[in-house]
Formats: C-alpha cells, structure tokens, sequence
C-alpha cells in the first residue's frame, strides 16, 4: 500500500501517468485475456497508471470478422477493467508490414473499441524499398488514405525510430504529423538519443527537443503529451539493442526536470527489460526528482 501511495503522489507532482510496456517481469508479453487482467491488477497495486499493450495480445485478429465474432467480447473486458483502476491503455504496432493497409485498419478499430489513449505505430515501413523523401511520403499517403476510409476518428500516434536508415526522425515525425489527419507525435527519447550517438547529455538538449516539437506543430501536445525512455545502445548508424535503463547513459533525471521545467502533461511509459523492478527501484530518485 506504500508503494501505491508514494507512485501515486509522484504521478500527481509529475502531471504525468507513469506506466510499462507490453508486461511485467513475471509475464512479460501479455497474450491472453488472463494475463492481461492479472498485469492491469498488478500494476494497480504498485500505482502504475499506464499499460502499453503489445502486438501479440491480438496476433488472432487477421481480419475484421476475427476482431468482431471472436475476440470482441474480451476487449471490452480489458477495456472495463482498465477503466475502473483508472490505468490508461495504449497499443503499440513498431513492426508494420510493406502492405500495412489491413492491420492498420485492425488496431485502429482495436483502439476504438478500448478507448485507448493511442495507437502507436514506427513510421519506417517502407524504409527499405525506395529512397527516405520517397518512404516517407508514401507513408504518409498510406496513413491518410486509411484514416479517411474509417467510420470513426482514429487516435494514431507516430513513434521517434532509432536506426538513421529509417523514417523517423524527430523532423520526419513532426512533418508525418503536420501532413496527416489523426496523428500525433510519440517520443522515444531513447530512440533520439541514439540517434544523435549519444545527444542527450544535458538539460538543454532535452528542452531544444520539446521546442523543436513546440515550433513544428504548437503547444498543444503538451497537455497531453506521450513519452516513450528506452534504454538502448547504439552505434554510428543508431540504436544496436535494447539493454536495461540502468546501464544506459540517457539522463533520466535530466528529462524528468525539463518535463516539470515545461509544465508539460501526459504519460511517461518506460521500456525496459525490468518491466515494474525498474520503475520499483528508482521510486525514491523519482520522489527525489519531483520535489
């Protein structure tokens, strides 16, 4: 009950939820409706409020007839239950095909369904057929051609990627942004740090980031913004894997004092290969932070 308590006040002096990726240590990739109700009351307990969900939750929804007649009824059920311990879901896709048309309607729909927060996607899927101006104008094409043939206003959020060779820069993001319906802009700061071979250091490297994205596309995302902290290495061509925050070099405590500095608002999810341990060791450098 401690730890719930003193997660919850640090969430409050943030302004941000705080929550994980894809599981916990324990179970580590949610792909049942039991693991995923056991995840969502376990992060209950220790006052996490966000939960990304993976991919392979829904890897037997291939069409829309699957998502309906079959798995429908449990959507609802993680949906209601998320709502009432007040633990905010998203979906995550980083993986799309070079034919995303069919799955990106699907998680959309999924999204809708849950009432997500968003549904985030990496836009490097046509990365590595044509040229990177080209890649990334069909994928914006692709993304607003799926969006207008929706019934429903879908909440698409485009990811930071970490390797130099992919669509996703934090340029290419605010540009993805500003030229499609429906999106916004997630960022992974360690994607950017990698990146830039190691660019975050200091404070003002995390602020020129934040007002990079102010001047792309306003200051409305700061009260509702969406973080990504990974900890990764990487090499000259961007991230080489992913290891434990705590043996990466991104200054935590540097971006949670620029998020506070900026007022923004939002959700803060760490991806790590801890799961909960890692939010669970650092809570008293967080209280620390958000004094």
């Amino acid at each position: 009950m401690m730890i719930r308590k003193k997660a919850l006040k640090i969430q409050e002096r943030l302004g941000m939820r705080i929550g994980i990726m894809y599981g916990t240590s324990r179970t580590p990739y949610v792909r049942t409706l039991k693991e995923t109700m056991d995840v969502l009351r376990e992060l209950y307990r220790i006052g996490m409020k966000a939960f990304v969900l993976p991919k392979e939750l829904f890897s037997g929804i291939r069409t829309a007839g699957d998502l309906y007649k079959i798995q429908y009824g449990e959507l609802l059920k993680i949906k209601e239950e998320a709502q009432k311990l007040n633990i905010e879901l998203s979906l995550h896709q980083p993986n799309l095909s070079s034919e995303p048309d069919e799955e990106l309607r699907i998680f959309a729909n999924i999204n809708s369904i849950m009432d997500a927060r968003v549904f985030t996607i990496a836009p490097n899927f046509y990365s590595k057929m044509m040229p990177h101006e080209q890649a990334l104008k069909l994928a914006v094409h692709k993304v607003n051609e799926i969006v207008t043939g929706l019934r429903f206003r879908p909440k698409i959020g485009v990811e930071t990627t970490g390797r130099l060779d992919d669509v996703g820069s934090l340029e290419d993001v605010i540009d993805f942004v500003k030229r499609t319906e429906a999106t916004e802009a997630v960022i992974n700061w360690g994607n950017i740090h990698a990146r830039g071979a190691g660019s975050l250091r200091t404070q003002d490297d995390f602020r020129r980031v934040m007002e990079g994205v102010k001047k792309g596309i306003g200051t409305g995302w700061m009260h509702n913004a969406y973080f990504i902290v990974s900890g990764v290495s990487y090499g000259p061509s961007g991230v080489t894997r992913q290891i434990p925050l705590e043996k990466s070099d991104i200054p935590l405590e540097l971006l949670i004092k620029e998020i506070m500095s900026q007022g923004i608002k939002g959700t803060l999810v760490f991806q790590d290969t801890e799961r909960e341990k890692f939010i669970l060791k650092v809570m008293e450098r967080l209280a620390d932070m958000v004094r």
